[in-house]
């Protein structure tokens, strides 16, 4: 028997239709407005994390965090080393920067100054303190030291680094170099040959 509607049904029709239009709405409404939401939340995340390199090459200097960055050297330190003061097989590893300061608000600029050892299979190294080894030369700072001291524009600062990296890797570690104010960019040094 062929249906047919009754004058009750066809009220139901543009209910029916609307209530399907809706649904379908929904299904671009919500994922756009979560995008809208998470917009900042995602571009502060982005801020702690390094995601978009700047290949530098070796002896270059850039400028980056107001100041202008030049790699100097990344050195394997053998001598003046306490005997077996290190775990076995591993090696410090100093990487040294000569930074020509810009603006001197280094305290904000320069605030979450990462610089880290990262080889060729992506492992990645922070500075850390290496017993055994001999005090660095007056004059010669780390990245957070020289962020909260007293500096000029134009002054020159030597920025050190010391690393504790496998023997074995020591030989193929490029140098990486991120802040706050600049992340989601950090640069990635050549190795000095």
């Amino acid at each position: 028997m062929p249906m047919t509607l009754v004058p009750e049904d066809t009220a139901d029709l543009p209910e029916r239709r609307w209530r399907r239009r809706s649904l379908w709405a929904l299904l671009l409404i919500v994922p756009a407005a979560l995008a809208v939401r998470s917009y900042d939340d995602i571009k502060e995340m982005s801020k702690y994390n390094n995601l978009l390199p700047i290949d530098v090459a070796a002896g270059q200097s850039v400028h980056y965090g107001g100041s202008d960055w030049q790699f100097a050297e990344l050195r394997t330190v053998t001598e003046g080393i306490k005997p077996k003061s290190l775990p076995e097989n591993t090696v410090p590893v100093v990487a040294r920067f000569i930074v020509e300061i810009g603006d001197t608000d280094l305290k904000n600029l320069w605030l979450m100054c990462g610089i880290r050892l990262v080889d060729p299979s992506g492992r990645s190294w922070s500075p850390t303190s290496v017993p055994g080894m001999p005090r660095p030369a007056a004059g010669i700072e780390t990245c957070q030291s020289t962020a909260f001291s007293e500096v000029s524009r134009g002054m020159r600062r030597v920025v050190e680094e010391t690393y504790l990296v496998p023997a074995n890797v020591a030989a193929t570690v490029h140098v990486e170099l991120g802040m706050h104010s600049e992340r989601p960019r950090y640069l990635r040094f050549a190795r000095l040959e």
